[in-house]
């Protein structure tokens, strides 16, 4: 286990002992029970994470701080998918391709070989291709090679997208276990990853 990762892995649990509960209140209270409200929490918990990454460490910042940037990514969120449109059937429809898209995202993730799934993987904890090149002690070459391969095989373009995309797809289930007063996350690889993944990952 690195530094970093070890790093990013306490930001990302930190963020969902103290704040999951209010990402999820915040989520619910301004959009309801919306189809893929799941994955709308975690969009926001991942905003929250890159957010707080750029900051840097040494700073805990206010919770009045963080409150603001969840209703920020919220608002964002709201105004990107819902803005001036009464058609719950048009939402319905919009809701229901982003699962398709899922799906097809993890259907596209167990084609990635092992080496490329665990910079997949690495890249849903927001870390640069040469943190990603310390963890697993590789050249950062062979990391740039891996990403572009995975963007190529998961058909995602922009590095936000992506690992949003890896967020989603690997650590996803992360909040849920915590916030319900789980076990705490380890940093055994099959612990981040969901159902399915982790076999993927030791093929």
């Amino acid at each position: 286990m690195s530094d970093v990762l070890s790093r990013h892995n306490s930001l990302m649990e930190r963020i969902v002992r103290d704040y999951g509960a209010m990402i999820t209140a915040t989520v619910h209270k301004a959009l309801g029970h919306v189809p893929c409200v799941d994955d709308i929490i975690a969009e926001v918990h991942f905003g929250v994470f890159t957010t707080l990454r750029r900051i840097g460490e040494g700073w805990v910042p206010p919770r009045s701080f963080v409150s603001t940037v969840v209703k920020n990514k919220v608002g964002d969120y709201v105004w990107q998918h819902y803005w001036d449109d009464g058609d719950l059937a048009a939402v319905r429809k919009r809701e229901a391709e982003q699962v398709r898209r899922r799906e097809e995202l993890l259907a596209q993730v167990h084609t990635l070989t092992p080496s490329e799934f665990k910079v997949f993987r690495l890249l849903g904890l927001g870390l640069t291709n040469e943190e990603i090149a310390e963890t697993l002690f590789i050249s950062p070459l062979t990391v740039r090679t891996h990403v572009k391969r995975i963007h190529a095989k998961c058909d995602i373009k922009g590095r936000a997208k992506l690992a949003l995309a890896a967020y989603q797809a690997c650590h996803h289930d992360v909040p849920d276990a915590l916030e319900i007063g789980g076990p705490a996350v380890t940093h055994d690889a099959s612990k981040f990853v969901r159902p399915g993944m982790a076999a993927h990952q030791a093929s």
